[in-house]
């Protein structure tokens, strides 16, 4: 075997090198050399490199390439302390122009840096208001659904489909009542809203819910004899299945309607269930106790109604949201056309606590809420 080579072998080896560094690192020499056809090396035609030009060579080095060669060359050659201070600056101007509200605001005498706040959505952001000027919030929850197509008839309870405890006299005039407390209370109030609140829950009365037909059967009465401009203040909200939801979806209504949540709730209803929405369904939703007031009429059984409001406060004790055992299927009843929760993609100001109810945790929501006190809504 030679022991070594000659000139022209030299040569050889050397453009065969050459060749080979172009080819991996797209360097210029690799084009020249090709293009001008020589660089000393006997390669043939046939052994030759395509030839391309210098700003598409299929195998010239990306710019994301060089810029990890770069990054990598500081991690590991002793330049860890400048990569360091880059990452620091980058987190630095991230909390700085972040978003993040920083403005102190005075309560009292202290100023207070670390404030709540919730985002609007772009879809609630681009909502109009329907209503302006209102502040406070009325509710009047449906207890029935109303049959009959002739509303001035409302108070025979032959024309409600009723539930067999609902099966008394005079049960169709405390309906009215509850209607009529409500249209005066804001009538009396001009920066108030009414809501009537009640899902489609019975499947014989069709597409009519409890809060349609309280609706109708109001506007039947001419609205008991309040301004007829009250009722341009009187919207319904047709989703609810149980009284906490009564509270929770009419407040998403008032928001829809209004593009806030209200500064005060009043809800109508049956003297025995005050403590039900009093301690437990302002407490599960954490809704400020001196921002509440409740009017109860007594109900024609009210022993009966009294008793059974102790099982239905265990119940809510043991299950806040109403979302296990028995008062999760009594919403199923209640709902026979599957129509569920739609404020959950409508108000998604509130999604902490849609997941929280989804996923149907049996302790109160610990989360930001944009009623309570000092939560900035943007």
């Amino acid at each position: 075997m030679p022991t070594h080579l000659s000139p022209k072998g030299t040569s050889f080896f050397h453009s065969r090198a050459r060749a080979f560094a172009s080819y991996r690192f797209g360097d210029e020499e690799h084009h020249e050399y090709h293009a001008n056809g020589s660089g000393g090396s006997p390669l043939g035609a046939q052994d030759r490199l395509p030839t391309h030009r210098n700003d598409d060579f299929k195998y010239h080095t990306s710019r994301s390439r060089r810029l990890w060669t770069k990054v990598r060359t500081l991690l590991f050659r002793g330049h860890r302390s400048k990569w360091v201070s880059c990452i620091a600056l980058i987190l630095f101007l991230r909390w700085l122009f972040g978003g993040k509200d920083t403005s102190p605001i005075t309560r009292g005498s202290k100023e207070v840096n670390n404030i709540p706040v919730l985002r609007k959505s772009i879809s609630e952001r681009a909502m109009r208001a329907a209503v302006e000027g209102v502040e406070d919030l009325i509710i009047v929850p449906g207890h029935a659904v109303y049959l009959s197509s002739n509303f001035r008839a409302a108070r025979e309870e032959a024309n409600w489909i009723l539930e067999p405890f609902q099966l008394l006299e005079g049960e169709a005039k405390a309906f009215i009542k509850h209607m009529e407390i409500g249209v005066r209370e804001v009538a009396a109030n001009p920066e108030a809203l009414l809501i009537f609140s009640g899902g489609k829950t019975r499947r014989e009365a069709g597409a009519m819910s409890e809060a349609s037909s309280y609706w109708q059967v109001s506007r039947a009465f001419e609205w008991f004899g309040a301004d007829v401009g009250v009722e341009s203040r009187v919207f319904t909200e047709e989703h609810a299945r149980d009284s906490f939801e009564n509270v929770l979806f009419s407040m998403c209504r008032f928001y829809e309607l209004t593009g806030r949540f209200p500064r005060k709730i009043t809800v109508v209803g049956f003297a025995s269930k005050r403590e039900r929405f009093e301690k437990q369904h302002l407490g599960a939703l954490r809704f400020p106790l001196d921002r509440f007031r409740y009017i109860g009429t007594d109900a024609i059984n009210q022993a009966e109604m009294t008793a059974g409001e102790v099982k239905i406060r265990e119940a809510f004790s043991r299950d806040p949201y109403g979302c296990r055992g028995e008062l999760a299927a009594k919403k199923v009843n209640r709902d026979p056309y599957n129509e569920g929760c739609p404020y959950v993609s409508q108000v998604k100001l509130l999604r902490g606590l849609w997941i929280h109810i989804t996923t149907c945790s049996q302790r109160t929501y610990t989360g930001t809420l944009p009623w309570l006190a000092g939560v900035i809504v943007r």
